[in-house]
């Protein structure tokens, strides 16, 4: 989903995705995974040596497999939202959060103060981060890129919370 597109509805599944979110952790998980492996072909920086096929091979091929079901996760990674919760679907890892766990939908700074982050509070005081949105453009004028962020991150915290709503209206007219 881009930012400024409505979620895709599937009966009552609501999916929360962006190609453009999922590209950029493919492409950022193999630029890591090929600039560390160019490292095999520098000489060692004592001897001078060039490390032979044996040498890096055992590392470099499962690593490279690691890589490639990494990048097919990061295709998947999205939220959804049904009658019975939130599913936040991440490159490594799954979590079901039960709307009746659920106590209120935040926007909170990144560590970094660079962006800012939609989190879900649990009832028990637990903030799980649900998207962060990280703008570094424009280049030179931080702040816009900022207030860039704390819009797109707004923009998705009220599709979250008018779900949210809508979905807790409908239990409470059918109790």
């Amino acid at each position: 989903m881009s930012e400024r597109d409505e979620p895709a509805i599937d009966g009552d599944r609501r999916v929360y995705s962006s190609r453009r979110r999922q590209l950029q952790l493919a492409f950022g998980m193999l630029g890591f995974f090929l600039v560390t492996a160019s490292l095999v072909f520098t000489p060692d920086p004592e001897n001078g040596k060039l490390l032979t096929p044996s040498d890096y091979l055992p590392v470099v091929i499962p690593g490279a497999i690691l890589v490639v079901w990494l990048i097919w996760r990061a295709m998947k990674a999205h939220v959804a939202t049904d009658a019975g919760g939130i599913d936040l679907v991440r490159t490594v890892g799954h979590e079901y959060i039960p709307w009746s766990n659920v106590r209120s939908l935040e926007v909170h700074p990144t560590p970094g103060r660079w962006g800012f982050a939609v989190m879900v509070r649990r009832k028990d005081e637990v903030l799980l981060a649900v998207r962060n949105e990280i703008n570094v453009r424009p280049l030179r004028d931080r702040a816009e890129a900022r207030r860039t962020a704390r819009v797109k991150a707004d923009l998705f915290h009220d599709q979250l919370q008018a779900d949210w709503e809508s979905r807790m209206a409908g239990v409470a007219a059918s109790t």
